[in-house]
């Protein structure tokens, strides 16, 4: 069985909603699109985002949709009066009073002088004494940074200590989502047979996280995953669960990942757990057209020792995922914390439907 990235999956489904038989009777059949390229297009961009685990909001892909290109300069038109001509010319003043008469006799004597241009050779020419408008800028173009922010894919960070350093950029989780979505295009998407991470290959790590990365959402099981590994995972993947073991020389590490979870400025939901019944290393992402992995060795050793990275049968798939959803939903939370308040505020919705019925009949 061939199989198939998920980006290729939703490309495929999607060409063929996109079109639909008129007639049903098998013989010629005339085509209509269902989708306009506006349809599709905002489809894509919500696509790009989910598969990276972000939902966006409706304004935020408005948002995007209405400011694809960054903003144009802006400018204004300035009307610029004849240097000697009407009542608030430059010289209507020194016409005022003077032998020269009225303004309009002033303009008269000029317009006569520069008839004849051969004394003006090497000066001003007559359109610089005449009426004229020109275009003044009022608003630079606004630079591929300044559009990043504004589409709300960066943000800006101001600075805690020194006010005169200027604001840091950070992703947003939008942004995040959109990244990896575009460096899951570049990973290759041929069908894994077995690949080979060798030791001492500097290239060994980036390999691997790619292909993490190309599965998308989904479950990683890696008893001994270091913090910095976490942080790779969170930043560069769409995996959504990592199970790691809870044995005791391991809570360090787990206290350590707890802490991480926490942090507000965490750059999207990931949840880990623990749990005494690991021992093996893989990879099973939601998709279940995407094939299951193993990796001969933990994550903090690709790099430093000979491992592969292998596909499980498919006849086998059924029973790993069974497995394993089994074990997380028994396994122990590592992080983040839910928070109690929306706990409570479930418990507060009311009693069950078995036992209101109870408190009717009675």
């Amino acid at each position: 069985m061939v199989a198939i990235s998920s980006r290729e999956f939703v490309d495929a489904v999607t060409r063929q909603l996109s079109r639909v038989p008129l007639s049903e009777d098998g013989d010629t059949m005339d085509e209509v699109n269902i989708l306009t390229d506006q349809q599709y297009a905002l489809l894509t961009f919500i696509a790009a985002c989910n598969r990276n685990s972000y939902d966006p909001t409706e304004e935020e892909v408005m948002l995007w949709w209405d400011n694809r290109q960054p903003a144009p300069p802006e400018y204004k038109t300035v009307e610029v009066p004849s240097l000697f001509g009407g009542p608030s010319g430059p010289l209507s003043a020194l016409s005022a009073g003077s032998l020269f008469g009225t303004s309009e006799s002033l303009s008269k004597m000029f317009e006569t002088m520069v008839g004849d241009q051969s004394w003006l050779l090497g000066g001003p020419s007559v359109a610089s004494f005449l009426p004229r408008t020109h275009r003044e800028l009022v608003k630079p173009a606004e630079t591929t940074l300044e559009h990043l922010v504004r589409l709300t894919w960066l943000e800006e960070i101001g600075p805690d200590e020194s006010p005169a350093r200027p604001p840091a950029l950070r992703l947003t989780k939008l942004g995040h989502a959109l990244l990896r979505d575009r460096e899951r295009e570049n990973t290759d998407s041929e069908d894994v047979s077995v690949v080979v991470l060798k030791a001492d290959d500097p290239l060994a790590y980036p390999q691997l996280v790619g292909q993490l990365a190309n599965i998308g959402e989904g479950l990683l099981v890696d008893p001994y995953l270091k913090l910095n590994d976490l942080h790779r995972i969170v930043v560069s993947t769409g995996l959504t669960r990592l199970l790691v073991t809870g044995v005791r020389n391991n809570q360090r590490e787990l206290a350590a990942m707890q802490t991480y979870l926490d942090s507000p400025s965490l750059s999207r939901d990931i949840e880990v757990r623990c749990s005494m019944e690991l021992h093996d290393r893989l990879l099973i992402a939601d998709d279940e057209e995407e094939p299951i992995l193993t990796l001969g060795t933990s994550l903090n050793g690709v790099g430093r020792k000979l491992t592969v990275l292998s596909p499980v049968p498919s006849s086998e798939h059924s029973t790993l995922r069974d497995a394993y959803e089994t074990i997380w939903e028994n396994a122990e939370l590592v992080g983040p914390e839910y928070d109690e308040d929306d706990e409570d505020d479930e418990d507060d919705e009311g009693p069950d439907t078995d036992e209101a019925e109870g408190s009717e009949a009675s």
